[in-house]
Order: C-alpha cells, then sequence, then structure tokens
C-alpha cells in the first residue's frame, strides 16, 4: 500500500472518538484505495485524510462523508458515530435531552448545543449568515450574542431561539414541543435591552446624609485634625495669661515696660464696668440650631 502506514490510535483517545476512527479505518482497509486514491475520489487533501483517520481529534463531518462516499459507503453509516464523538468532544459527560424532558436553563442550553452537532456543528458565522436579516436590516443570529447565549451568560430571546433552529434547520415537527419548553423556561427571563438603546448608567454613590449627619462628620473631622495636631506639638493650649488677654507676661521681648500699680487698678476698673461676657455655647448645639432654622418645615 503507498504511502506511510497511520501509527495505532493513541491510548488516551476518548471511546467514542475511538470507535468513530476505527470504523473509517475499517471502511478504508474494505475499500482496498490508498490514502492518495482517496484524496482524489474524495476532493480533500491527502493530509486531511490522514488527519481523519489518525485519532487525535473529530475530524469534519463533511469531511467523513466524503471519506465515506470515496469508500463507497452511505454518509449516514459514520453519521451516529461522528455524532456522538463530537458530543463526547463538546459535552463530556453530558446526556442529550429532548425537549419534554429539560427542566432547566442550563440544560436547555446543552440541548441547544446538540441541537448544533446534529446539524454538523457549522461555525457561528456559518449559522448567522444562515439565518439571514430581519426586515429592518439587522441580523437575526448575531454569532457573538449566539456565543454568549451557548456560554450560559445570558438566556436566548424566542426570536433569537427561533432563528438558531431555522438556521440548522431543526425539523418542524419538533419545534413546537422545543418553543414550549423555551416559554416553560424562560418565562421570566429578564428583557434585553432594545437595539441602539443605550445601557443604564449606574452609579457607585455613597448614601445621602442629612444636614445633621453632615454637621458630625465635619465636627468629628475637625477635632480629630485637632487631636492630631495637639499630639505632634502644631497646637499649642493657651495658658491662663493668654486667656486673661495677659500674654505678654510671658513674652521674653525686651525693652517692655511693667504697668504700675495706678494702671493696673484702672484696667480693674475698666473690666468692671464692661457688661458680663457672653457664656460658651457648644458649637455642636449652634450648628444644629442654625441648620434646623435653614431647612424647611
Amino acid at each position: 500500500m503507498a504511502g506511510r502506514p497511520l501509527s495505532p490510535v493513541p491510548v488516551s483517545t476518548p471511546p467514542a472518538l475511538r470507535a468513530l476512527v476505527q470504523r473509517l479505518r475499517d471502511v478504508k482497509e474494505a475499500s482496498g484505495k490508498t490514502f492518495a486514491m482517496l484524496a482524489k475520489d474524495s476532493r480533500i487533501s491527502e493530509n486531511v485524510v490522514r488527519r481523519a483517520l489518525a485519532g487525535k481529534g473529530v475530524p469534519l463531518l463533511e469531511n467523513m462523508k466524503a471519506i465515506a462516499r470515496a469508500c463507497g459507503r452511505k454518509e449516514d453509516d459514520l453519521a451516529r458515530a461522528w455524532y456522538a464523538a463530537k458530543a463526547e468532544e463538546i459535552l463530556p459527560g453530558a446526556r442529550q435531552l429532548g425537549p419534554l424532558m429539560v427542566t432547566s436553563r442550563a440544560e436547555f442550553v446543552e440541548a441547544m448545543i446538540f441541537l448544533r452537532i446534529e446539524g454538523g456543528y457549522p461555525p457561528l458565522r456559518q449559522l448567522e449568515k444562515k439565518a439571514g436579516s430581519a426586515a429592518d436590516g439587522r441580523k437575526r443570529l448575531p454569532h457573538s450574542t449566539l456565543h454568549l447565549v451557548l456560554q450560559g451568560q445570558i438566556p436566548p430571546t424566542e426570536k433569537l431561539f427561533t432563528a438558531f433552529m431555522d438556521a440548522l434547520p431543526v425539523p418542524a415537527a419538533h419545534r413546537r414541543n422545543w418553543m414550549e419548553a423555551h416559554r416553560r423556561l424562560f418565562a421570566d427571563a429578564p428583557a434585553r435591552r432594545a437595539w441602539g438603546q443605550p445601557p443604564p448608567v449606574v452609579r457607585d454613590e455613597p448614601a445621602a446624609l442629612t444636614s445633621c449627619e453632615a454637621a458630625d462628620r465635619a465636627l468629628a473631622r475637625l477635632e480629630h485634625d485637632e487631636e492630631i495636631k495637639r499630639k505632634t506639638g502644631q497646637l499649642k493650649e493657651p495658658d491662663d495669661y493668654e486667656l486673661l488677654g495677659l500674654g505678654y507676661l510671658n513674652s521674653s521681648a525686651s525693652g517692655y515696660q511693667w504697668p504700675d500699680e495706678a494702671e493696673l487698678a484702672a484696667w480693674e476698673a475698666e473690666a468692671a464696668a464692661q457688661p458680663p461676657s457672653q457664656t460658651d455655647v457648644d458649637l455642636r448645639e449652634k450648628l444644629r440650631a442654625i441648620i434646623d432654622r435653614s431647612e424647611p418645615a
């Protein structure tokens, strides 16, 4: 036989893929054709034929069908083996469910992937092209949106799922049950914003403060700043002389003339004649009183 022989199927090959590759090899051996002859009759390259029979990955459905036809076999003879191998590759361990058996959104999305596998697992852009455009010119099945749906990130709308079935296509006898399953599972799904509508603006703002809360925070901040300045020596506590207005007694300036007894007596008499000073008012209470008067009733 012309050409180098194929290596044994790797031990790590999944069971369904191993079964498919073995059937392809059996079909080739039964036909008696070389790889060059298969490539010519199937109209695909010899390297593609060898990769399909190597067992390192699931071949394209079109290539598998072309090899089957070149070997004189019907395409459907190997179709089920290909579906099983592709499902094993995309959804390992998942079980294919019909529309009457799906009970969750995750199972519905898996069922959509199985429908895509049954349709030959076409690329998303090809599905977008097959679905066509709506009357307003928009794509019925945008590939980017379909990708998010199949990843389970967003729910499929009824229009998108209808276009998805049109593009595969899904047999008409099954569509009614699939649409009923969609309505049953996605009836309460949040509506997606209309095309062209800007997304909602979400601002991460703190909760609004009342005027009293704002005043309390401002006072607390002032007290905190004063405490820091006091501890670092930036704020000096006034002594008794400064409180009495006699700071000059602690002054170190030279040449200062101390007042005599007559001047001190005159100052004391003047101070006694002055009206009594206003008592200290709590700043917090004063601010609250001002705020209460400014706020509308």
